[in-house]
């Protein structure tokens, strides 16, 4: 099934923590996992975001 939200936080390990359109509940998501290298996917910019400003 495909999401259609705009942001999904996922770990290093590609485990998908959270679906949402959401900047800040995906940026809380983020920092409360951060210690598994947790960053945000974005699907309308992925390769521009996902190596600079996310990581």
């Amino acid at each position: 099934m495909k999401s259609k939200e705009r942001y999904t936080v996922k770990t290093a390990k590609e485990k998908v923590l959270l679906y949402t359109n959401d900047m800040a509940e995906a940026l809380k998501m983020k920092e409360k996992h951060k210690q598994e290298g947790a960053y945000i996917d974005d699907r309308k910019s992925k390769s521009k975001h996902k190596k600079t400003f996310f990581r």
